[in-house]
């Protein structure tokens, strides 16, 4: 068993977000990723893995096919693998957000 508090394992960088992994199973990994006010996350996808992205503070937007969301703390967005995330820091505060990956992301064999 391990336990971690994921919002103490990275301060926030005014120059560039920070992505930290926190913890890595055998079939899953936790992410924590910190987001200053006015930055974004280069939009990418994840390969074969799910994402699950809850926001613990601040707010911001997703960017979807559908147009901006809002994303703010206690919400919870699902994405497939090949489903491109576009997130954003919109609001005044830091915003964090705890990513869940399953399988491992990246693959344990990614170059």
């Amino acid at each position: 068993m391990q336990l971690v508090r994921p919002t103490e394992t990275a301060d926030y960088d005014a120059d560039r977000f920070v992505a930290v992994g926190v913890l890595s199973g055998t079939h899953s990994n936790v992410r924590v990723i910190r987001l200053s006010p006015g930055q974004a996350l280069p939009p990418h996808t994840h390969g074969e893995s799910d994402l699950f992205l809850y926001v613990t503070e601040g707010a911001g937007e997703l960017d979807t096919s559908d147009g901006q969301v809002p994303f703010t703390a206690g919400d919870l967005a699902q994405y497939r693998g090949d489903e491109e995330l576009r997130v954003a820091n919109t609001g005044e505060v830091g915003m964090t957000l705890i990513a869940f990956l399953a399988p491992v992301f990246p693959p344990p064999d990614a170059p």
